[in-house]
């Protein structure tokens, strides 16, 4: 028999676009909603032209393409320097990446070439919010505001308003907005103390919008509903997290913990960790469940994973998931010790602690002196959070586990990022 060519499926093939088309697919490509490939194809017939230029940077920016974004803004800075919209959008780039400081010197050179720039007031209060500069931030939205009178700049002023304390000033700017959303109104309401409100509110939500809007609300009713210790209403909102919304899963995994479920959150940590984006959250989450159900061999292995990965996590975010672990354990010792009438507080949690020390000294003694410094002060740091809360927890005088928020002070860190290389 004769062998058959195999024919290779056909891709996508970008046309030959002349000057004309590209100035109509530019002008259809600056609507809301328009297709990326509108973007590209003016942008490959009309590379110099400013306004393409800028269109393509945003579509790489909003796909996270970084790399490529900030190879366009550097060659368009090249050719001109004085152009505060590259500049701008160099600091959203720097913004998205975690670069705080280096997005404030940029978006300080745009306002002073351009001192009424509307985004770029409004990105500049982001970032000082960012930086915990909650006052700094009002300045420069309320500068923002002015010339850009929108629901938009004005949520944000209530936001800086709030995380200033100042709640009753972040009434008076959310009530005078048309459509003020309900993560914003959840929170004014948390800040004057109607919780009850505020939960009803994030459940109210949860059944409009978007998914992305939708997640963002199911994250932040789980945080209001741990504050409350309303554990049943977690329990059943935990119940119908799917893979499919791996933002809510990620958060998810962090109440499990606390909850002492982590059986349950090893399992979907481990479907978790094969989401790209995802993979540092899970397989902390990951260490920590098996460090909990004794399982040394397993909490290396996702200790070895975590190290291998190219996803940054936040140093403090490290130490928060061992605390919530480490609290969750406490609350199974304390029910398991009552319901056979021992001492809450003489369960298997010291030896828990013992275990995740030593999975984290045995890495720390692998390296040798080849290791890093800052991942050898990381695992050093860990195990003194293993340490410390071994003594916080071992009191047994102590009729009731530590609060969640002490637990979690002993690991209390400056920002940073934790990275597995």
């Amino acid at each position: 028999m004769s062998r058959q060519r195999r024919r290779r499926p056909p891709g996508v093939v970008q046309p030959m676009v002349d000057r004309e088309s590209a100035v109509r697919l530019l002008r259809a490509a600056r609507g809301a909603g328009a297709p990326d490939d509108a973007i590209e194809w003016a942008f490959s017939a009309m590379p110099d032209r400013p306004a393409a230029r800028r269109l393509r940077i945003e579509q790489l920016l909003a796909h996270k393409n970084y790399e490529a974004a900030d190879a366009l803004i550097a060659q368009g800075l090249r050719r001109r320097p004085t152009d505060a919209s590259l500049s701008l959008l160099r600091a959203r780039s720097l913004f998205a990446q975690g670069a705080l400081l280096a997005a404030d010197r940029e978006l300080r050179l745009v306002l002073a070439r351009r001192p009424h720039h509307g985004a770029a007031l409004q990105d500049a209060g982001r970032v000082a919010m960012a930086l915990g500069h909650p006052l700094r931030a009002v300045r420069f939205l309320q500068r923002a505001a002015t010339r850009r009178p929108d629901d938009r700049v004005r949520e944000l002023l209530a936001l800086a308003w709030l995380a200033a304390e100042r709640p009753r000033t972040a009434r008076q700017v959310v009530e005078r907005m048309s459509h003020p959303p309900a993560l914003l109104v959840s929170r004014l309401l948390m800040a004057e103390g109607r919780l009850l409100e505020a939960a009803e509110t994030l459940q109210n939500a949860c059944l409009v919008g978007s998914d992305s809007e939708q997640d963002a609300v199911v994250c932040e009713l789980i945080d209001l509903l741990e504050a409350t210790g309303d554990l049943n209403r977690i329990r059943r909102i935990l119940v119908a997290v799917s893979i499919d919304r791996p933002d809510v899963l990620a958060r998810a995994g962090t109440a499990w913990l606390s909850m002492g479920a982590f059986h349950t959150a090893a399992v979907r940590m481990a479907a978790l960790a094969r989401v790209a984006g995802y993979r540092g959250r899970a397989l902390t989450v990951l260490m920590v469940a098996a460090a909990m159900l004794n399982r040394p061999t397993l909490a290396r292995r996702a200790l070895r994973r975590l190290r291998r990965i190219d996803e940054p996590v936040e140093r403090s975010d490290v130490a928060e998931t061992w605390c919530r672990g480490l609290f969750g354990r406490v609350l199974l010792d304390q029910c398991s010790a009552r319901k056979a009438g021992a001492d809450p507080h003489t369960g298997r949690l010291q030896r828990l602690l013992h275990e995740a020390g030593g999975v984290l000294q045995s890495e720390l003694d692998a390296g040798g002196g080849s290791m890093p410094r800052r991942e050898r002060w990381d695992l050093q740091n860990h195990i003194e959070v293993c340490r410390q809360v071994s003594a916080l927890t071992g009191d047994t005088r102590a009729g009731a586990p530590a609060p969640l928020t002490d637990v979690m002070a002993v690991g209390g860190q400056g920002p940073g990022k934790w990275r597995g290389k």
